[in-house]
């Protein structure tokens, strides 16, 4: 798959943007070319089996096209591995026939880190861009969630994002432990610690923070860097979900660029409840569920 890709410039959109279905968006973007060039032109190109002709319908999907919007291939709604796979092999043959048909001279596709371009310019933006990866975490006695998902074969990844002075909300100025502002705290923890490892959840609203704490201490000391030692505890609910546990890691602080240059944290609660489209339906119970933050 990761060859076949290097072959196709690969991006990725929301779906209602591409293909509006409600009043308020289909008038809103009336003109964005994106709109034409994959609902109006690629759409029209595309197969039945390939492209849900009802326009209430999501066109949430993966597909592939040529820059003019030619339909290369495509494959509708939750495309499996082995889908993915048969649509770029379709469409690399396709492109192909028709680049030597039309006489075109292809260049290859430049080759790049994933997001690599888009982590560098949020670097230079933000105080920190924190990755997060989202799964559940083993339980006693069993190998499935209740709603039959191998335990630790799902899991899902977002970003969150820290202004420079949020950032330095979350370096200590001494050995001693200081706590983190509560406007941080807070921000981490409602658009952080949610259930996401099968679907999408909403943050959560101030209200729901039932506990939040957050500690920080400088540690290993250098010439040119030092620890930070972070460690908290959480219990956010509201009528649908709870989620309860600890968080804790390190940070490395650079002396010379004055900022975090490093993150690893983890946070491990009880997670119970779903929400709409957490997709959670059947597995509601207390278990535990795993939260890593990444940067550097």
């Amino acid at each position: 798959m990761q060859k076949l890709a290097k072959e196709f410039v690969c991006c990725t959109e929301e779906v209602d943007i591409l293909f509006p279905r409600n009043q308020w968006l289909i008038k809103h973007l009336k003109n964005d070319p994106a709109v034409h060039l994959f609902r109006d032109i690629y759409g029209k190109q595309a197969p039945p089996q390939h492209w849900d002709p009802n326009p209430q319908k999501t066109k949430q999907g993966v597909y592939a096209m040529m820059p003019d919007g030619t339909y290369l291939s495509g494959r509708f709604v939750a495309a499996q591995k082995h889908q993915a796979i048969e649509l770029m092999t379709e469409a690399l043959q396709k492109w192909k026939q028709l680049s030597t048909n039309s006489k075109l001279k292809p260049k290859p596709v430049p080759q790049h880190q994933a997001l690599s371009q888009w982590k560098k310019q949020k670097k230079q933006e933000l105080g920190l861009h924190i990755e997060l990866h989202y799964r559940d975490l083993p339980r006693k006695n069993t190998t499935k969630t209740k709603h039959n998902k191998k335990i630790g074969q799902h899991f899902n990844t977002t970003w969150i994002e820290l202004t420079k002075q949020e950032a330095q909300e979350l370096i200590p100025k001494t050995q001693q432990w200081q706590k983190v502002s509560p406007n941080v705290t807070n921000k981490l923890f409602t658009h952080s610690l949610k259930d996401i490892v099968y679907g999408q959840s909403p943050n959560w609203k101030k209200q729901d923070i039932q506990q939040a704490t957050l500690k920080v201490k400088q540690t290993k000391i250098s010439k040119t860097t030092f620890t930070i030692q972070l460690t908290g505890s959480f219990n956010l609910k509201d009528k649908s979900r709870q989620l309860k546990g600890k968080i804790l890691g390190t940070m490395t602080y650079s002396k010379k660029s004055q900022r975090i240059t490093n993150m690893k944290l983890l946070a491990i609660g009880a997670n119970s409840g779903s929400t709409t489209y957490n997709f959670r339906n059947g597995d509601e119970d207390p278990a535990p569920l795993g939260i890593s933050f990444h940067t550097n």
